[in-house]
């Protein structure tokens, strides 16, 4: 109803504004034009103060959530379209790309973007103004508005019409838009671009400086060099062209973090970290991957240095020291393409028979993730490591803002410099699994499949809980979670035993509030429950075990 309501409202304003108008003027536009469009682009001019009159509702959903905003006015227009007969080309609502120009934001300080203030704001895709000069500009170039995919299976009834749209959104990159990864929603098939559908925009970068950093610089000495740190703005389609260097500018714009020493603030879009696929082990081939194992284990990286560098035609070597640590992700999709899925694959094993065994034995821990999307080749997980590699200092969740990146790092300081000793419980328990998962996952041909290291992995990530959760003592809760880790890492390598658990055992819920902690709580009891049993009948004995064993 809520949702309806809004829709009445926006309707109500593009009659009295006279948006409807030039929107009926602007499809006539489309409808007249023999060029077969994807996107239909429509700019709608829109008053915030006349809005939050109009229905509060709608209007705080413009100010602080254009997206959704613009995908009313889209629900809207469409309806239009349809009971007007307006472009007869047009089928489906999101073939119509709205795009909100505000005329002005509301007068108050939390509207106005200052790059003094620390932390800015790049979680909220709100729109924000800031004035400044303009100091460097781009020539225009082309960017992708629109495009059209269709199923490459032809018997899938989506290999034809406009069920598959991508419309450049605030934020997105050419990638977003346009890529060769896209999988069918109804038979998971390829998609392929329709090319003569294509809707191409220009795209102009400027950069501009605040007016508070010419005062800050005022007299400053010319005779020593000095650089002002700019800002860029990304301006599209009708904005292009409209500024020159030297002039100062009021601009309304999403603003958004860039991997640069800049800050980016963007004019109607925002920027979205890609990440190097290259982190994916299967698409290396064997000698990647025995270089990448001979660093893993021996902590060192060989350089190869040709003897022309030195003149002396005589080859050399130089080993340096490796004090990181290393993280890896299989995409499963692309290891099943590559190398066909084995028959005989236990529940729950991950088909790894690309990558060395070593070379998963020296990583020690596998751990499954979700696609956070269909259409995104990156797991979760992967992104945030990898996000973190690149930007350490960036700001990549809404709780960064409470909570700085120098919190963590004393928070994890602390925890490290813990001495932790374990409870005669914890260690029943650790020794228990230990014991248990050796005698299931041995046979008579290949021994036990637990590596030497085992033991060793289950006490470290137990002790680890037991730091960041700042205890001396690790507990029986500790325990769990490490065999639990374990276990994981064990059914991916092996496939599932008696002992199952689920891919996400550690963290089943979206934990956000009180609710669902105490879900993983009765949960979490639960396992423990089952592996005690566990231990109990595999590991006979194992509750006389003690730390001289």
């Amino acid at each position: 109803m809520s949702n309806l309501k809004m829709k009445e409202a926006a309707l109500i304003y593009l009659d009295r504004s006279g948006g409807l108008q030039k929107f009926i003027d602007d499809c006539k536009y489309y409808n007249d034009s023999k060029q077969s469009y994807a996107v239909y682009r429509f700019n709608i001019l829109v008053n915030p103060s006349d809005i939050v009159e109009l229905d509060a509702e709608l209007g705080n959903h413009i100010l602080h959530k254009p997206l959704k905003a613009a995908q009313v006015f889209q629900s809207v227009c469409f309806t239009a379209v349809k009971t007007l007969s307006l472009i007869g080309q047009l089928q489906t609502e999101t073939q119509i790309n709205i795009v909100l120009k505000l005329t002005h934001l509301p007068p108050l300080r939390s509207y106005i973007l200052d790059p003094c203030e620390f932390p800015l704001d790049y979680a909220s895709q709100r729109f924000y103004m800031m004035q400044g000069i303009v100091i460097a500009m781009t020539t225009v170039t082309k960017y992708t508005q629109g495009a059209r995919f269709l199923c490459s299976d032809e018997a899938c009834p989506l290999s034809k019409g406009f069920q598959y749209i991508r419309v450049h959104v605030p934020g997105a990159t050419e990638s977003v838009t346009v890529r060769n990864d896209f999988l069918c929603n109804l038979c998971s098939s390829s998609l392929q671009e329709d090319r003569k559908f294509r809707v191409l925009g220009d795209k102009q970068i400027v950069e501009i400086i605040t007016a508070k950093a010419l005062h800050a610089f005022r007299g400053y000495s010319k005779n020593q060099p000095f650089r002002f740190q700019s800002l860029t703005i990304f301006l599209r389609d009708e904005s292009v062209s409209k500024m020159n260097i030297g002039n100062e500018y009021k601009i309304i714009g999403i603003p958004t973090c860039v991997k640069t020493s800049q800050t980016a603030v963007c004019i109607e879009a925002n920027s979205i970290i890609s990440c190097n696929p290259k982190g994916d082990l299967a698409s290396h081939k064997k000698d990647k991957l025995e270089q990448l194992q001979s660093v893993v284990e021996s902590r060192n990286i060989t350089v190869y240095i040709p003897g022309k560098k030195f003149g002396d035609g005589v080859n050399q070597q130089m080993t340096f020291p490796v004090q990181c640590s290393f993280w890896s992700f299989v995409d499963m999709d692309s290891s099943s393409r590559k190398n066909m899925q084995k028959t005989n694959t236990l529940i729950g094993q991950m088909d790894c028979s690309l990558i060395p065994t070593n070379l998963l034995e020296a990583f020690g821990l596998l751990i499954k993730c979700n696609e956070s999307s269909p259409c995104s080749p990156l797991l979760s997980t992967v992104q945030h490591t990898l996000k973190k590699a690149i930007d350490p200092e960036g700001q990549l969740y809404v709780a960064s803002k409470k909570f700085t990146t120098e919190d963590f790092e004393k928070l994890l300081a602390f925890a490290k410099n813990l001495n932790v000793e374990f409870s005669l419980e914890a260690e029943r328990m650790i020794h228990g699994y230990y014991l248990a998962s050796r005698r299931i996952r041995t046979d008579s041909i290949s021994g036990s499949k637990l590596s030497a290291s085992a033991l060793k992995y289950l006490v470290s990530l137990a002790e680890a809980h037991a730091r960041l959760n700042l205890r001396s003592k690790v507990l029986k809760e500790d325990a769990l979670i490490a065999a639990l880790l374990f276990e994981t890492s064990l059914t991916l390598k092996y496939g599932a035993t008696v002992f199952c658990v689920a891919p996400n055992a550690v963290f089943p819920f979206e934990l956000y509030n009180e609710e669902y902690l105490e879900q993983r709580d009765i949960y979490l009891t639960q396992c423990q429950q089952q592996l005690q049993q566990f231990i109990t009948t595999y590991g006979p004995g194992t509750a006389l075990s003690t730390s001289d064993e």
